[in-house]
């Protein structure tokens, strides 16, 4: 999908009550295969942000613009569409279904997209051996634990299913909400080094939040919650 930006936001606010917003963002684009890191604390609107983006919340005032889609305009289907062809998402909680195996999570995105199954049998001879290919690249080889339910394994092995799962198929946009919280400094390094070299690979860009400022260098661009969410400033002011 050729458009000049991935993600373009123009005067946006979101509130679960009208007259009190907790997000007000005036401006932020993100150009196609851009890797850009959003740091702030916890309740600074990080999640908030990532879900209109994702089209999982829609915004109250403003425009959200994924390659060149509004957001705020798509139906809900057509936002669910959107996200599954285009979008790989991180989930804070991993979202991952206790029922399926871990190859089966992570390939769970190829059933809902063709064009993403497409990309990755583009890359592997199958489903399966891609799901492995970017398992192994997480750090997760181990064949015992492949057809395991996602239950049985650690949070940080959990964080790395989720992780594989966003990026298999190629997504245009991968999402991470906050998806190093559960490693170590050194392996949240690495984490983040395997992550933007599989979205270089397949050219995605990447909007990554954490509170770890210590990662921002290894994006390239890195940007502040408390400068973006103008809705704290004004929240500040009436007080």
């Amino acid at each position: 999908m050729k458009t000049d930006s991935a993600v373009r936001l123009r005067g946006v606010r979101f509130g679960y009550r009208p007259d009190r917003p907790v997000l007000a963002v005036d401006a932020l684009d993100v150009a196609p295969g851009e890797r850009v890191f959003i740091e702030g604390e916890s309740g600074s609107g990080k999640s908030t942000l990532l879900g209109l983006v994702g089209g999982i919340l829609v915004a109250s005032e403003g425009e959200v613009r994924v390659f060149g889609q509004s957001m705020t305009k798509l139906s809900g289907l057509r936002r669910d569409r959107l996200r599954a062809d285009q979008v790989g998402f991180v989930f804070q909680m991993f979202n991952l279904l206790p029922y399926l195996s871990v190859v089966d999570n992570v390939v769970l995105p190829c059933r809902f997209s063709a064009r993403r199954a497409r990309e990755a049998l583009d890359r592997s001879p199958s489903l399966r051996e891609e799901a492995l290919r970017l398992l192994a690249r997480l750090g997760l080889g181990d064949g015992t634990i492949h057809h395991r339910s996602v239950t049985e394994l650690s949070i940080g092995q959990q964080q790395r299913v989720a992780v594989a799962r966003a990026l298999i198929g190629a997504p245009a946009l991968v999402i991470a909400d906050e998806p190093t919280s559960a490693l170590d400094t050194r392996a949240r390094a690495r984490f983040v080094d395997l992550l933007i070299a599989e979205a270089t690979a397949s050219q995605s860009a990447v909007l990554f939040a954490s509170h770890d400022r210590a990662l921002a260098s290894r994006f390239d661009r890195a940007l502040s919650m408390s400068a973006l969410n103008t809705a704290a400033v004004e929240t500040t002011a009436e007080v």
